[in-house]
């Protein structure tokens, strides 16, 4: 973890992050076994070998339109969102690279990790483009102004970071293969499905170093696990029509409340163990029984999800406002 010591941070803070520093220099061995086992299991898969590149049509010379996309409107409309998703890669990268050491197993995992989620929007991009799906200036201008606006997410340290991650890889793992299996249409269920195994490897990778932190302080790791579990957020709020976007898709049972809570939250604090661990600060138990409550915090969201207009209720997405 690197601390600029130029900066003058109070003195409980930085004993707090020399504590974390040391906690993650305890691991580091553990996460080389890591990801050399990420690097045995993930198998590599290129995207010309799946992409039907013979259907391509020259823009320039048949102007695109909306009655050639193929897909749905709500499946057009998320797999454009789970690209505008990946495009914040940039500052998913420089958020670890500032916090982990600049060599050794944590530099290495955050380049291949770096190159490996390129390739999920490279891909996504290619197939919207080949297969028509969406107006290839319109989503040229959205990602440009996605990755202007930037995702800026506050983590106090490395341990809310990784607690982010964690959560974030698997919900992009659920958007992604949902997506696929919504759209009734091969070529974009199975990049969507080779995406999200590879979405699936990184959750595990994250959850594992939070599991291994856990085990050994849970007063430092139940607050951070608090601190973003209950502030989550799926990367993109800068996106044009975030609102309309997300109620679409939770309409379409892509991704929304009820998914984000049976299928991301519950799976993740099962492993775990949160409701086991045994913290001994009055910090770390507050943390602790917090998180244990926002099964039910969540099921009064996602009630509210459900009395909310349905898909039926919106306008129609090709008529969606642009912003100016």
């Amino acid at each position: 973890m690197l601390i600029d010591y130029r900066i003058e941070l109070p003195i409980e803070e930085r004993k707090h992050l020399d504590a974390i520093k040391e906690l993650l220099c305890s691991i580091e061995s553990h996460v080389k076994d890591a990801l050399d086992s990420h690097r045995k299991i993930r198998k590599d898969w290129y995207p010309h070998e799946i992409l039907p590149w013979g259907k391509g049509i020259d823009f320039r010379e048949v102007p695109w339109s909306l009655d050639q996309c193929p897909l749905r409107p709500e499946v057009k409309l998320a797999l454009e969102t789970n690209l505008l998703t990946e495009d914040n890669l940039p500052y998913y990268h420089s958020h670890i690279e500032r916090f982990v050491d600049n060599s050794g197993a944590w530099k290495e995992w955050n380049r291949l990790w770096t190159a490996e989620e390129a390739q999920h929007g490279e891909a996504m991009r290619d197939y919207l483009y080949l297969l028509r799906v969406t107006d290839p200036k319109q989503i040229a201008d959205e990602r440009k102004a996605v990755m202007e606006v930037g995702f800026d997410r506050h983590f106090r340290d490395p341990l809310e970071l990784f607690a982010y991650t964690s959560a974030q890889e698997l919900a992009t793992r659920i958007s992604h293969l949902r997506t696929g299996q919504r759209a009734d249409e091969p070529v974009v269920l199975e990049l969507l499905k080779r995406i999200s195994t590879d979405e699936n490897f990184h959750y595990v990778f994250y959850r594992n170093i939070i599991s291994l932190c856990l085990d050994r302080d849970p007063d430092r790791v139940l607050p951070a696990i608090m601190n973003q579990l209950y502030s989550f957020e799926m990367p993109g709020a800068g996106m044009s029509n975030f609102e309309f976007r997300q109620l679409t898709i939770a309409n379409a049972g892509i991704y929304g409340v009820k998914e984000h809570r049976e299928l991301v939250i519950e799976p993740v604090l099962s492993f775990w163990k949160i409701a086991d661990r045994q913290p001994t600060t009055e910090a770390g138990k507050k943390a602790r029984d917090r998180i244990l409550k926002l099964d039910k915090v969540l099921r009064r969201m996602e009630d509210k999800q459900e009395r909310a207009p349905k898909k039926s209720d919106l306008p129609v997405i090709s008529d969606t406002p642009k912003d100016n």
